[in-house]
């Protein structure tokens, strides 16, 4: 079911970002999604490997988005439900290689989680964790 929070969230993304966003963005309990901070590690520590190769792959901006949302697991037990369903979304946006580009490939593989994890900190009042980026 589609809050006004989510749909909120969701006009600042694209047809396509949106569709698979919205599709992730699944009940998840603060537990549970401080122990997704391990996959967001595991994910980043991949695009390095992959960064070290490619010196197209934009390993500040996985650097920048891993931070961003290992800040709001931090912050969970301080979110409303709609925002952790929001957070769990950008996390599984985040670490899902089959999303809208290819986090391994070129300079764009991170655009697109960077517009999902932007939209997400914007919703749950934490721009600041995305400035600059």
């Amino acid at each position: 079911m589609e809050t006004e929070l989510l749909r909120t969230t969701a006009e600042a993304l694209s047809e396509e970002d949106r569709d698979r966003f919205l599709a992730l963005c699944e009940a998840r309990d603060v537990a549970t999604l401080r122990r997704d901070a391990d996959r967001i590690a595991a994910h980043l520590n991949t695009i390095t490997l992959f960064a070290a190769e490619d010196p197209l792959v934009d390993l500040t901006l996985a650097q920048r988005i891993a931070a961003a949302l290992l800040e709001l697991i931090v912050a969970a037990d301080r979110l409303t439900f709609e925002q952790r369903r929001l957070l769990a979304g950008a996390i599984e946006y985040f670490v899902e290689t089959g999303d809208a580009a290819d986090d391994y490939r070129g300079l764009s593989g991170l655009e697109d989680d960077a517009r999902i994890v932007r939209a997400v900190c914007a919703a749950v009042a934490r721009p600041d964790l995305a400035r600059g980026w």
